[in-house]
């Protein structure tokens, strides 16, 4: 089933179209387009180069349908990696490494196809015409036995001169070889194939070609952007259809009048059975202002998939693209970072880390403070500037809250009751519960003093009836998160409310870009400790799937400056899990520890100064 927009599947290019020679220079142009997040020019790339993938793959499996799989797997692949290809001009090579990775990890999971011998007698065989499936199928596993009976560098010379119907030019450029050493291949394969299973091989093979229709490029490609005025319908109708609590807010506010940032947000198109293009799921990210101490970042915060139930099957399948999709945009939409929570098969699959896990706090109602409580108002449970004023001053340096506004209407539009207290028509707090039916207070948001905010909390809590106050995330440094952990009655456990182990995952999307907000708080711990008079440099080396993003940190004469590239002794080199340093997800010597990083020269001395541990907690109505 083929998910992508109806102008997409109309778009034609026949590999006989192409020129004899690839343009470097237009291909270049083209990749940085598809690196960019414009999904037309890497469907441009797919109808380009879909011929020789297959080509190249059946040279290396000698099955055509397992070829077309681990083309496929390669596109999808390389989608998810291609803002990593830092020289697009070499996308050609880069391909072909993908294709062999997937076509290498098939290998090893199949027996070897056998092989025919020179001199077997199927390989004269005349008269094969297919009449039935069955002929075909035969034909297709004679031709692949016959080709793979060839030398490796014969077999995929002549696997791309014919599915591809490339110019000989066109397959070296592809096998990053000389010109005369692919006539030579192509001449001395054809003697060997023998003349009817030459006809053969050359009819199977070309009949057989991915650009013979569009339905290759289809499968790759499936995903767009949302457009909020034709779209949101259907993505709110996909959402209730689903049996699931939170079925009905996403029209009402988790989605409408939110953050969600529609750009990068993706979601997939398929033809139903009279050929109509309908939407059939959705991923949605949100654009977040993220503390990180008394800096912040921007942040993509993904929540909320959905698959239609008719093709239920696939929801694996089809949310991996999905999310290759928004992520792969994420950088050229100017984000610093990517965080979601749930599914962490799929989020790590997709080079995510894991970050930290959710906090629920319970505390007896009678361990409050008995304090008169201020006079409350009850508001509607909806963004206010004055609201957001109150929670922005009163999470201010905590690591991991998300700077209001948020959801416009709320998360859980008509949930939760807002309580707010103020002086002279200024608000000076507010609290934001729900009582649960066990005669718990589910508390969601506290804004304002912490003392004012124990005190109303009692004061509901004592009216409704609750003998106990449930936290839902709230911040173990917050002030109202320090007074309750000297509470007799106070437990903590990881996890939400229902009871999920929910872990934060997270990913660095631009280095350089979240490096250089972070580099004033970076120098304000430094010379707040006794390592203030510390000059020099610190590069920071993010390797990913072979490549390497790196920059370095340059402090000198009371000065801090972000530079490209990494320079000096002084490094801190890993993979994603160096997101758990810049966060302080945990001490950062057990992060170095058991995620391999690597920390050379003063960084070892650094380290527990620029990365303490930052406790990050993100509130529900974040995300």
């Amino acid at each position: 089933m083929g998910l992508c927009r109806a102008s997409a599947r109309k778009r034609r290019t026949r590999a006989a179209m192409q020129p004899s020679k690839i343009d470097h220079e237009s291909l270049a142009k083209e990749v940085k387009r598809a690196q960019a997040g414009e999904l037309g020019a890497f469907h441009g790339l797919v109808v380009r180069f879909q011929d020789m993938a297959v080509g190249y793959a059946f040279s290396l499996l000698g099955d055509y349908h397992l070829a077309e799989d681990a083309a496929q797997e390669a596109f999808l692949d390389a989608f998810r990696k291609l803002p990593t290809l830092r020289h697009p001009e070499a996308f050609v090579s880069w391909l072909r490494t993908v294709v062999f990775k997937h076509c290498d990890r098939l290998r090893r999971c199949r027996p070897v196809t056998e092989s025919l011998t020179e001199g077997d007698e199927r390989l004269t065989a005349d008269g094969m015409e297919p009449a039935t499936a069955a002929e075909q199928a035969e034909i297709a596993r004679l031709v692949g036995q016959a080709i793979g009976s060839l030398p490796a560098g014969q077999r995929e010379v002549v696997s791309l001169y014919y599915i591809g119907q490339r110019s000989g030019r066109q397959v070296a450029t592809f096998l990053d070889l000389p010109l005369t050493t692919v006539k030579k291949r192509l001449h001395d394969a054809k003697p060997k194939l023998r003349r009817s299973m030459s006809g053969m091989a050359k009819q199977f093979l070309e009949t057989n070609r991915p650009s013979r229709d569009a339905r290759f490029a289809d499968r790759v490609l499936r995903l767009a952007s949302p457009d909020p005025s034709e779209d949101a319908a259907a993505i709110y109708n996909l959402f209730e259809a689903e049996n699931h609590p939170a079925r009905g807010q996403w029209r009402a506010g988790r989605l409408a009048d939110s953050h969600a940032d529609w750009n990068v947000s993706r979601v997939a198109f398929a033809p139903d059975s009279d050929d109509v293009e309908r939407l059939v799921a959705a991923l949605n990210a949100y654009d977040l202002t993220m503390r990180i101490g008394t800096a912040e970042v921007r942040v993509a915060g993904i929540n909320g998939d959905v698959v239609h139930p008719d093709i239920a099957g696939q929801r694996g399948e089809i949310l991996e693209q999905t999310a290759a999709a928004a992520v792969g945009a994420m950088r050229n939409a100017g984000y610093d970072l990517a965080i979601t929570f749930d599914d962490d098969a799929l989020w790590l699959q997709q080079g995510f880390t894991r970050g930290w896990r959710a906090l629920t706090w319970r505390v007896a109602t009678a361990d409050l403070p008995a304090a008169s409580a201020p006079a409350l108002e009850r508001i509607d449970a909806v963004h206010r500037d004055d609201l957001a004023t109150a929670y922005n001053a009163t999470h201010s340096g905590l690591t991991g809250t998300v700077r209001r506004p948020t959801y416009r209407l709320n998360k859980h539009p008509g949930l939760f009751k807002t309580y707010r207290w103020h002086s002279g028509g200024d608000t000076r707090g507010y609290v934001s519960v729900d009582p649960e039916s066990d005669g718990c207070l589910w508390v969601d948001e506290v804004a304002g003093d912490a003392s004012t905010c124990l005190a109303a909390l009692r004061s509901i809590a004592g009216g409704l009836g609750c003998e106990e106050l449930l936290f839902d995330r709230l911040h173990y440094k917050s002030p109202v998160g320090v007074r309750l952990r000297q509470m007799s009655s106070c437990r903590l456990a990881t996890g939400t409310r229902l009871g999920k182990a929910r872990w934060y995952l997270l990913k660095i999307i631009d280095l350089k870009s979240t490096m250089t907000k972070l580099a004033p708080i970076l120098h304000e711990r430094l010379l707040a400790s006794e390592l203030a008079d510390w000059q020099g440099t610190l590069a920071f080396e993010l390797r990913v799937d072979g490549t390497e993003e790196a920059v370095t940190v340059a402090v000198h004469s009371g000065t801090v400056e972000v530079r490209p590239g990494a320079t000096g002794s002084n490094a801190i080199a890993g993979n994603q899990a160096m997101a758990q340093l810049l966060l302080g997800t945990e001490d950062p010597a057990e992060i170095v520890a058991e995620n391999g990083i690597a920390v050379r020269g003063d960084a070892k001395r650094l380290l527990p100064v620029l990365f303490p541990p930052q406790h990050p907690q993100m509130e529900n109505q974040a995300l």
